[in-house]
This record gives structure tokens, C-alpha cells and sequence, in this order.
């Protein structure tokens, strides 16, 4: 379940949805999308990837608020271009990579959401661009932790005590 804003920040959206007689189609209620359905609502946990898959255009939520953004990379790694607004603090390295190397665009509100989204979907060419720029993006920064430990042992191989013989190698020796 998610934290207490987060959850409410998800129940308002879904009520404006149905205020606004949009045909809802919740992933839980486990029924099939028809002709009628508008907005298809992942409300299921561990089914990320397969919506990505999917998908033309992704949007971090949590981002246009003050809760910060989930991790942008589940879709660049897809080719998915991604949106997400400013409050990234939580991954900020990586949205700053994304927006460095073409892969991901930041907007500052819903009405800079709503035209990126719309540019994207009306330019399936720069969709394909930055998507695939998000996947070299992923590509090339793969296995990026086993390098920055490496890195790190570099720097303290200096400051490196020599190891003291165990036990048993004093009543061997």
C-alpha cells in the first residue's frame, strides 16, 4: 500500500476520472479493456515492466509534487521516452543523465505535461529517438556499481593495513 499522500494523491486522480465520465478500466478489477475504455489504470503491483512494454510514453509520477519521483530508468530501459517533473530529488543523478543525453525530458507542470505528451504521440519519429536514447542510456551504464566499488577499493588500497596471519597460519608457520 502506498504512503498516506501518495495513496490520496491517487484517489483524487481517480475521482476526477470518473467526475469527468472518462471510461475507467481499473487493471485490478481484472476485467479486458473494450472500445469504451479511455484510461487503463495500473493499480496492480509487480506489472510495471509489462505496461512499459506497452507503452509510448511514460510519466513519473510523483514528480510534479513534492513526494519525488519513482525510478525513470523502468522505462528507458524499455525505449519508452519519459516525462517527469521537477521534484526528483530522490534520483536526481539519473534524471539529470537522462535530460544530458536526450533520454528523458523534465516539465515544471501539468499543462507542460500534457503538450510533451501530446508532442511525443504526434511525432512517433522523436518518440522512437529519445526512447531509444533512454535504452543506450541503460546500456551503457550497466553494471555501473561493480565500477564505482572498484573504484573505491583503488582509493583505499593506500590506506590499507597489511593483513594480520589468523591462527592458523601461526602454528603452521
Amino acid at each position: 500500500m502506498p504512503s498516506g499522500g501518495t495513496f490520496q494523491f491517487k484517489v483524487v486522480h481517480v475521482e476526477t476520472l470518473d467526475r469527468d465520465q472518462r471510461a475507467l478500466l481499473r487493471r485490478s478489477s481484472e476485467r479486458p479493456c473494450d472500445r469504451q475504455t479511455q484510461v487503463f489504470l495500473g493499480d496492480t503491483m509487480g506489472e510495471l515492466p509489462v505496461f512499459l512494454g506497452v507503452a509510448d510514453v511514460a510519466f513519473v509520477g510523483g514528480s510534479l509534487v513534492k513526494v519525488g519521483g519513482h525510478n525513470m530508468l523502468e522505462a528507458a530501459a524499455q525505449g519508452v521516452p519519459v516525462v517527469f517533473g521537477p521534484h526528483v530529488f530522490n534520483f536526481s543523478a539519473i534524471a539529470r543523465l537522462l535530460r544530458d543525453q536526450e533520454a528523458g525530458v523534465m516539465v515544471q507542470d501539468v499543462a507542460e505535461l500534457a503538450g510533451q505528451v501530446a508532442a511525443w504521440l504526434q511525432d512517433a519519429s522523436e518518440r522512437s529517438r529519445v526512447g531509444e536514447n533512454g535504452r543506450q542510456v541503460v546500456e551503457q551504464n550497466r553494471g555501473a556499481l561493480r565500477h564505482l566499488v572498484e573504484m573505491v577499493e583503488g582509493f583505499l588500497e593506500p590506506f590499507r593495513t597489511p593483513s594480520v596471519p589468523d591462527q592458523k597460519e601461526k602454528r603452521e608457520g
